[in-house]
């Protein structure tokens, strides 16, 4: 028998605060999240942990973020309206984002007379953010919902099995089990083979979109940059290019 226990990571919610979002480019309330790290049997955990740090989730395009709670003057409770909750819990957001914010005004204003240079930078920025991203993704051990559906469906599986070859076929339980054991290990091992691309195709692509669509950037600056990324060494040149950014710009604006 294997015995899965280990520490792992624990959220916890913990409020709101405002901040500024670089995938929405503008002001948006956040929910944070409390990182505690706990001790875990088949990956139970029955406290919150010892606090690791916060986190904190755009509550309009899902970004998740590290923060400094230091940088807040309190978290609050409920989820105000933006501009209350920017007075309680962040009233310097214009001055500590003024660069940002002053480059989102221009970008709607006129994204396509933006230079070549300031063009590259924000499409630059935009790719790192996701890249960061998917390395952290890939750090974790976090499963999705499709892993933990399967897991469940090979126990449901097996017991089924097992139940029908003990009252049908007993002189076949061994064999039985052992082949409805490898089926449900196979079907696990092919969903935790796929959760990188669900990621990609769930978070990363879609907020990548929502963060490049006000550049309208064309498939020659998305080569380039992604052409940098590669340079670089970063997974996600490797896993995503111009042409699935561009479909997902067309799927946000369609």
């Amino acid at each position: 028998m294997i015995f899965v226990w280990g520490r792992k990571a624990v959220y916890t919610h913990a409020g709101y605060v405002a901040d500024f979002c670089p995938v929405c480019r503008a002001a948006r309330a956040f929910s944070v999240q409390r990182i505690g790290m706990a001790w875990h049997v088949y990956y139970i955990t029955l406290s919150k942990g010892e606090l690791a740090g916060y986190q904190r989730t755009c509550c309009d395009c899902g970004m998740v973020l590290p923060m400094e709670v230091g940088h807040y003057s309190q978290l609050s409770a409920e989820q105000l309206p933006l501009v209350q909750l920017e007075q309680n819990t962040n009233p310097h957001l214009s001055i500590r984002h003024a660069d940002a914010l002053a480059a989102a005004a221009r970008l709607r204003e006129a994204p396509l007379l933006l230079d070549k240079s300031e063009r590259r930078r924000q499409i630059d920025a935009a790719l790192r953010l996701q890249a960061d991203a998917l390395d952290e993704y890939e750090a974790t051990t976090r499963l999705d919902r499709e892993v933990w559906w399967t897991i469940a469906g090979a126990f449901a599986f097996c017991a089924l099995v097992l139940a029908m070859l003990r009252q049908q076929a007993p002189e076949n339980l061994d064999n039985g089990f052992i082949i409805a054991f490898f089926l449900s290990l196979g079907a696990v091992a092919w969903q935790l083979s796929q959760m990188g691309e669900r990621f990609l195709r769930r978070d990363i692509l879609p907020k990548l979109a929502r963060s490049l669509a006000p550049l309208q950037p064309n498939a020659a600056e998305l080569d380039e940059a992604f052409e940098r990324m590669h340079e670089q060494g970063r997974k996600l040149a490797k896993r995503v290019d111009s042409a699935r950014v561009q479909q997902a710009i067309a799927a946000l604006r369609g």
